[in-house]
């Protein structure tokens, strides 16, 4: 697994926010330290060097869970 960052905060839409340390695609799978399949990355935006992920979490999850931990890809 690969950390791609802290979540800092959710936005209005209810989405996490995270400072990606890397490049990453939409529709990527994210996980949790648990290796639990937490959400998809629905947009990019910001900076190229150092993105930020907007997460959108599944049915079921509670997003709220995620904000200050980190999270995962495979």
């Amino acid at each position: 697994m690969i950390c791609l960052g802290k979540v800092s905060h959710l936005n209005s839409k209810n989405l996490a926010i995270v400072l990606a340390k890397e490049k990453v695609n939409k529709n990527t799978k994210i996980f949790d330290s648990e290796m639990k399949l937490v959400g998809r990355v629905v947009n990019i935006f910001g900076p190229v060097k150092e993105p930020y992920l907007a997460i959108s979490a599944n049915k079921g999850f509670r997003i709220t869970r995620l904000v200050g931990r980190e999270v995962y890809r495979k």
